[in-house]
């Protein structure tokens, strides 16, 4: 049965009254970035068990539970830039590694190397444009870093970054298979091969194939940003059944977008009932694979009336998805 899931940043925990809310309206199933585990931003990545218990315990309170934890591409950082700190990263990924499924939570999110790391900020040009009732969505225009190259000399090679990559794989996958633990990969967002002459990795669903090839393990799968894939003019559906009917589908993204990169050079991040897809179909085809983890909202918009936290947009997407889940 596929479930409803929400992602909380670590100022969720401080508000006991928002996750009684998430559970009221039906999440019971919570996506968070290791940075809600005490210390870990502090120490540079290194997760304690103490840190990991408390959060669980904290969420258990409330009838939710962490069904994937995100590490984040800042921790990577030095074994992603070659740097001598890139071995005690790798080990403390390896070490979370072994604490998530110690706590049996299934899913560990990596992100995988973009622009963002050697540029400060991500790919393309954001902005917020109004829509239906004035509640306002983000458009990407990806066509200035897809032309100009203005990334420092230091940048690593797309070659070096791979290598780099497999290195992680190299030393996580022995821990997370022993650990019951499945590793899901997010893409480049967006997902453009080099954004102001930096390489960005996983773009494509070949580059996902080359991935789970040279680091083979069943536990090796992908979080399928259904957006991003979208984005990129690759057929979602195709995509479903390629490595959804492989399992290697282990979390997924629910977002709606309009518009792609290889056709419009831009692309926008709306309600997830107003974009290209038909998003039952969507879920009939992660069914059909016999998907049955988690599907997430993925990015806040903004509705009106202004609630910082973004509980109304949330509430809006978690009913549209349990609308869909038992229509399906």
């Amino acid at each position: 049965m596929i479930r409803l899931g929400a992602r909380i940043d670590p100022s969720w925990l401080e508000r006991p009254t928002d996750l009684a809310f998430l559970r009221a309206i039906g999440v019971e199933f919570v996506d968070v970035e290791m940075g809600v585990f005490s210390g870990f931003k502090e120490s540079g990545g290194a997760l304690e068990r103490s840190a990991v218990g408390d959060v669980v315990d904290r969420l258990r309170m409330h009838g939710l539970q962490i069904e994937r934890a995100n590490y984040t591409k800042s921790e990577v950082r030095p074994q992603y830039l070659g740097q001598p700190a890139g071995k005690a990263a790798i080990e403390n990924i390896c070490r979370a590694a072994e604490l998530l499924g110690e706590f049996e939570i299934p899913v560990f999110g990596l992100q995988c190397f973009d622009a963002s790391v050697i540029l400060g900020r991500a790919a393309g040009a954001h902005s917020w444009r109004k829509g239906r009732g004035d509640y306002e969505y983000l458009h990407i225009d990806v066509a200035e870093d897809r032309a100009v190259d203005v990334s420092p000399s230091a940048a690593p090679t797309h070659a070096q970054l791979w290598e780099r990559t497999l290195e992680i794989f190299e030393a996580l996958m022995p821990v997370a298979d022993s650990a019951g633990l499945r590793v899901a990969t997010h893409g480049s967002d967006p997902p453009i091969e080099t954004a102001a002459g930096v390489p960005q990795m996983l773009t494509s669903f070949a580059d996902f194939d080359l991935l789970f090839r040279d680091a083979p393990s069943p536990n090796n799968g992908m979080t399928f940003c259904v957006g991003t894939r979208y984005e990129s003019g690759e057929d979602v559906f195709e995509g479903i059944r390629r490595f959804g009917g492989a399992g290697r589908i282990f979390h997924v993204h629910f977002r709606n977008v309009r518009g792609t990169i290889p056709s419009d050079a831009a692309y926008a991040e709306v309600a997830p009932d107003e974009g290209d897809l038909e998003m039952l179909q969507v879920l009939r085809a992660l069914d059909a694979v016999g998907y049955d983890g988690v599907i997430d909202y993925d990015h806040l918009m903004k509705l009106p009336g202004g609630d910082p936290a973004g509980r109304d947009y949330m509430a809006f997407c978690v009913g549209h998805m349990r609308g869909l889940i038992e229509a399906l």
